[in-house]
């Protein structure tokens, strides 16, 4: 609903009497064909990022995770003093960034699965089942559309290709594209380094720039 929104305030009253056309797309191989090395690599920058934020604009140190039997609870802290004024400590799982980084490398290192008789260790993509899969898949995305729009801010990109994004938007592997956007995007900015299959609702396989800005 937000990127219709934001299409319908960006049109005239003459453009509205017009009927709009959009794509979907879905990435057909996005879990099994993620690079590891590349995850983790990406994933660091990001939490190194983050708890440098958090340090420089609010002085927090370290992250606080509290499991409920409904849902997650977290907050951030600025010390251990803070810490230890909790109630039930024991159910919260305190990081900083080095804790976060180690615990996924571990993961990441460690993707086994049975297959007959065998005991086989994945070396390549993340596996569905796994509990935090959607999450990492949906960060390491991110940090590719990140980089994306720092390249368009440095390169001086005109205001109406980069408010033109926000017509693009992103549930995960899903994509919501206009169709004016899709076939800018599509024809400005492909890139062989960053290719990887969508499945195009109503078209043929293609490959297409890793994008979809949320």
């Amino acid at each position: 609903m937000e990127v219709i929104n934001n299409l319908n305030r960006s049109r005239s009253e003459i453009d509205k009497a017009s009927p709009l056309l959009f794509q979907s797309f879905d990435f057909s191989t996005l879990y099994t064909n993620i690079d590891l090395m590349d995850l983790k690599a990406r994933m660091r920058v990001l939490i190194n990022k983050v708890f440098n934020q958090m340090l420089k604009f609010h002085y927090f140190k370290f992250l606080m995770v509290q499991k409920t039997a409904l849902n997650f609870r977290f907050l951030w802290v600025k010390n251990k003093t803070e810490i230890n004024l909790f109630e039930n400590l024991h159910s919260f799982k305190v990081a900083k960034a080095l804790d976060l980084i180690s615990w996924l490398d571990f993961l990441l290192d460690n993707l086994f699965l049975c297959f007959g008789q065998g005991v086989y260790r994945q070396c390549i993509g993340i596996r569905m089942g796994t509990n935090c899969a959607v999450y990492l898949a949906n960060f390491y995305l991110f940090t590719y559309e990140f980089d994306f729009i720092k390249h368009l801010l440095k390169s001086n990109t005109c205001l109406v290709v980069l408010h033109s994004l926000l017509l693009v938007s992103r549930f995960v592997d899903d994509l919501f594209v206009h169709q004016t956007i899709y076939f800018c995007i599509r024809s400005s900015f492909m890139s062989k380094n960053n290719l990887i299959n969508l499945h195009d609702f109503g078209n043929a396989n293609m490959k297409w720039f890793l994008l979809g800005i949320c």
